[in-house]
């Protein structure tokens, strides 16, 4: 039993090892960017979009807040601003669906 326990796990770390995929691969949003304009605002988009993924734009803000966009399931940019008055820009990033 311990023989057997020890190959299965050695097979899985050696499948591990030469990246072979644990799960069926999936194609994900690509030539991703989010940028600011300003302290309160930014913009994300991805350039390459397969059919049926998505993204979403995300940020923080100084007062502690998160925001996120909508799914996009295209190539069409989107921006968010912290809402409080005060509040700045503190991350932003892009969130793939997958």
């Amino acid at each position: 039993m311990r023989v057997r326990s020890a190959l299965a796990s050695l097979g899985l770390g050696a499948a591990l090892a030469i990246g072979w995929p644990a799960t069926s691969a999936q194609a994900a949003p690509s030539g991703c960017s989010s940028w600011q304009t300003s302290p309160t605002f930014a913009y994300g988009v991805c350039n390459q979009v397969p059919a049926g993924d998505a993204w979403r734009l995300g940020i923080r803000c100084s007062d502690g807040d998160y925001d996120w966009s909508a799914w996009k399931y295209s190539t069409q940019r989107t921006s968010l601003r912290c809402n409080h008055s005060g509040a700045v820009i503190t991350h932003h990033w892009i969130d793939p669906a997958n």
